[in-house]
């Protein structure tokens, strides 16, 4: 575990965390970019006690914190497990990939048991997600006087994160990974730049990185005629069935 995701689990132990049982790492970590100065986003899931949630004042759907600590920037955000679910059953690619997230900095039976239910909710209602957030990285990146290098790259990554889950059902968040995979060459050089400190840095002739956006826009397209996922998640009743069990847990 590298260094800043130590500091994030030093973080949860100072915060306390309350019935927090999952937290992935997302942003540039997640995202295959990291670079010196970026900050650490943390996201989680909550359990809240089951006598809270039938209450007449039942608690907030989620919290945040943002901070320094440690010299460290930090993004935490959780949602309650119901909140998260019904966000998962919908199509939520952030939900997603909190919980799918291979940096998670709390480990538990409850954790692994709703990665695997999570990782097998998949549908191609999760389309709507990437294709939004395609769109409007998008929009940020061109409508830039000086577009960035990371403005670029979180582009790419929500298209490529998208058109590669439509495709196979697995989530994966690491550009650097998925670049090749789907002959964008030009995104190695980008994440060399940002891990060089170069992430506000203007990107110039932006003419073949525009191609390569039309290009990405027809293939979330095309994944979507062509995937094999459901057209919903095929195992709402298992869900389900694991927030009623974590709420009988947590009758309190």
């Amino acid at each position: 575990m590298t260094p800043d995701l130590v500091v994030g689990q030093r973080f949860l132990a100072a915060q306390g965390a309350p019935g927090a049982f999952l937290v992935g790492v997302t942003g540039a970590h997640y995202y295959g970019f990291p670079s010196p100065d970026s900050d650490l986003d943390l996201k989680g899931v909550h359990v809240a006690p089951t006598r809270e949630v039938v209450s007449l004042k039942p608690p907030p759907d989620a919290f945040d914190h943002l901070g320094v600590f440690e010299g460290v920037e930090i993004d935490y955000t959780s949602h309650e497990l119901g909140t998260a679910l019904r966000l998962l059953l919908k199509g939520n690619g952030n939900i997603l990939e909190r919980i799918l997230s291979p940096f998670q900095l709390l480990e538990s039976d409850e954790a692994r048991a709703l990665r695997d239910i999570a990782g097998r909710a998949v549908s191609r209602k999760f389309f709507h997600h990437y294709r939004g957030f395609f769109g409007r990285t998008c929009q940020d990146w061109r409508a830039a006087q000086s577009p960035t290098v990371k403005g670029l790259l979180y582009t790419y990554r929500s298209g490529l994160t998208g058109i590669h889950l439509l495709r196979t059902g697995e989530c994966v968040g690491d550009v650097a990974r998925l670049a090749p995979i789907y002959g964008f060459d030009k995104v190695a050089e980008l994440v060399a730049r940002k891990a060089r400190g170069a992430e506000h840095g203007a990107i110039g002739d932006a003419t073949g990185f525009d191609a390569d956006l039309g290009r990405i826009e027809a293939m979330l397209q095309e994944a979507l005629a062509a995937s094999p996922l459901p057209a919903e998640a095929p195992n709402a009743d298992e869900l389900n069935e694991f927030l009623v069990l974590m709420r009988k847990e947590r009758f309190v």
